[in-house]
C-alpha cells in the first residue's frame, strides 16, 4: 500500500483568559483539566495524586488510580503508607469563576454505610484505574476532559515522545495548574501489556503524578490509520493515551491504562 504524505496546517487552541488581573495570558486546555489531589483521613493528609474530571449522563466523575482512593497497592494488596493508614477524603483543587483562582473541595471516599463511592473496573483492582461521582459544588468551574481526543487519527509508536500531565510530589506551577514532565512510548501501544489494557512508557515520574492523563503531541512526522504520513505546520495535533499509574520500582517504567477502560467503567453506571 502507497503512503502518501500529507502537508497540514494545524490551529492550536487555548484558552486566552486574564489571569490574576493580569493581560490575557495563553494556557494550554490541558492545563486547565489536570487536577491536584489529596488525600487524607479527616484533616491529615496521606498522599498526593492526580486526577481528571470527565462528564457522563450529565454527572461528574473524578478519574484516578485504585491505589490512589484505596491506598493500596493493586497487585499485593498491601497498605502504601508507612503509617499503615487508608484514605477516607479525597479532596479536589477546582478551578474557581475565574481562571487563575481555585478552591479545595473534599469528598468522602465512602457512604454513610461504609459502602466505597468509586467505581471500578470490571476487572477489578487489576485496572488500577476508578472512577469518583462527584457532588454538586459551587464556587467552582469544571473543565471536562474530552475522551474524544482518545479517537485522533495519529498512530502512536515505540520511541515517541509522551507528556504526563500532573502534580509531581504535589508540586505545581503557576498557582495549581500541572506540570507536564516527559517520557517515551516503551512498548508496543497496540499490544497488552501483561494481558491487561496497558502499555508501559520510559520516563521519570513521581509519587503524586498516578492518575495523570497521558497525551501525545505531535506538529506532525506520524502515520494516521489510512496510512497517510502527516507533515504538520504551526501547530499540533493531540492524541489522548490513557491514564498513568504507578512506576515499578527503580526501573523507571510506568504504566498507562489505555483510554478504553474509562469507558469499560461508565458502562456499568446505570
Amino acid at each position: 500500500m502507497k503512503t502518501r504524505v500529507l502537508l497540514i496546517v494545524f490551529i492550536s487552541n487555548f484558552f486566552l483568559v486574564p489571569l490574576w488581573g493580569q493581560t490575557a495570558k495563553y494556557i494550554d486546555p490541558l492545563s486547565g483539566q489536570s487536577l491536584s489531589i489529596i488525600t487524607s483521613i479527616g484533616n491529615k493528609e496521606i498522599a498526593t495524586a492526580t486526577g481528571f474530571i470527565i462528564q457522563y449522563n450529565n454527572h461528574n466523575y473524578l478519574i484516578t488510580n485504585w491505589h490512589v482512593v484505596t491506598g493500596k497497592d493493586p497487585i499485593s494488596g498491601k497498605i502504601e503508607d508507612p503509617l499503615g493508614r487508608t484514605p477516607t477524603d479525597l479532596s479536589i483543587w477546582y478551578h474557581g469563576d475565574t481562571i487563575g483562582t481555585w478552591f479545595l473541595k473534599t469528598e468522602p471516599l465512602y457512604s454513610s454505610t461504609g459502602s466505597p463511592k468509586w467505581i471500578e473496573h470490571p476487572l477489578g483492582q487489576k485496572v488500577d484505574v476508578v472512577a469518583v461521582p462527584l457532588s454538586i459544588q459551587t464556587d467552582i468551574h469544571i473543565y471536562p476532559f474530552d475522551l474524544g481526543l482518545a479517537n485522533t487519527d495519529m498512530i502512536p509508536e515505540v520511541a515517541m515522545p509522551v507528556s504526563i500531565i500532573g502534580f509531581p510530589f504535589g508540586l505545581s506551577g503557576p498557582g495549581k495548574f500541572p506540570i507536564w514532565k516527559t517520557g517515551h512510548i516503551a512498548t508496543e501501544p497496540d499490544l497488552d501489556y501483561d494481558d491487561l489494557p496497558v502499555f508501559l512508557i520510559d520516563a521519570t515520574t513521581r509519587p503524586g503524578m498516578s492518575g495523570s492523563p497521558v497525551v501525545l503531541r505531535l506538529p506532525g512526522g506520524y502515520q494516521t490509520k489510512s496510512g497517510n504520513r502527516i507533515i504538520g505546520v504551526g501547530g499540533f495535533k493531540t492524541l489522548f493515551l490513557g491514564i498513568y499509574s504507578a512506576q515499578q520500582p527503580y526501573s523507571e517504567i510506568g504504566k498507562v491504562w489505555k483510554p478504553q477502560v474509562i469507558n469499560e467503567i461508565l458502562d456499568q453506571i446505570k
